[in-house]
């Protein structure tokens, strides 16, 4: 299936604000301006608590990590909206942590630089494809504005399942080769999980790279669980980001004519 050789391959878009590189910005964790007017009550006086590790959510065209979460970080600020900590390397290639809080039912979000005070940005649109756009597939399941998603009732049985146990990766059965292009390859494990509406399978994917004098020339490639309907032409991904983060069934989407879910559909939905 195409679209899920492409699924997580996740290009950096410049979705950051211009307004924000305009801005008068004041560190007001610094000795000359934390004491001015400005930064009252914004002085850093803990220090900042460490979640996990950083997760690369956004890559350059080089395929060099350019955005980060970290996935542990989330915090719930009302019934539709949640924060996170993340990292950006904005086009004077500075790098600047902070809080990037994402409204779901707006589809929007605001990123805060840490210690900086300034006149904008203002909130921003979710560019669709984008790093910050799979921060919002994972988290605003957990919102009241997660039917905004695709997380509906009526494809529940799909996305409201528990965590599938083990790792596709040590399936027993027979990988299946289902796609192969210039631009990647795809299969499927014989060896599946056969439920009322669905079937369960391991699906492993690699995207290959045309371009082999890039700073990062290798090619990307990963296993996965899908969950595939039996009644429609619809599958979810599982995804779990790192080994101490809880992953989630992502919203079904629908797969293409020939593709692995109809495949897989044909072949054990019967």
């Amino acid at each position: 299936m195409k679209f899920l050789v492409k699924a997580f391959l996740v290009i950096f878009f410049g979705f950051v604000p211009s307004n924000f590189l305009k801005a008068v910005e004041i560190n007001c964790s610094s000795p000359v301006h934390k004491n001015k007017p400005k930064c009252k009550g914004k002085s850093e006086t803990k220090t900042t608590k460490e979640f996990d590790t950083w997760f690369p959510i956004g890559f350059n065209e080089n395929r060099i990590a350019a955005a980060w979460v970290q996935f542990k970080s989330y915090e719930e600020l009302n019934e539709n909206s949640f924060r996170v900590r993340g990292k950006f390397t904005y086009p004077n290639n500075l790098q600047y942590i902070g809080n990037l809080d994402i409204n779901c039912k707006n589809k929007d979000f605001y990123f805060r630089p840490k210690g900086v005070w300034g006149a904008g940005p203002d909130w921003a649109a979710i560019p669709q494809g984008s790093g910050i756009e799979s921060v919002a597939y994972f988290f605003c399941k957990r919102t009241a504005a997660k039917k905004d998603w695709g997380y509906t009732d009526a494809t529940a049985y799909l996305w409201d399942i528990p965590e599938p146990t083990g790792d596709p990766a040590n399936l027993d059965g027979e990988w299946i080769l289902q796609y192969d292009r210039d631009d990647g390859e795809a299969y499927y494990n014989t060896s599946v999980i056969k439920n009322d509406k669905t079937v369960i399978y391991g699906f492993f994917s690699r995207s290959k790279k045309g371009d082999r004098s890039a700073a990062q020339p290798y090619d990307t490639s990963k296993y996965q669980w899908i969950n595939n309907s039996c009644t429609e032409n619809l599958g979810s991904v599982f995804f779990k980001p790192e080994i101490s983060v809880k992953g989630v069934w992502l919203p079904p989407v629908p797969g293409r004519p020939g593709g692995t879910n109809m495949k897989v559909r044909k072949k054990y939905c019967n």
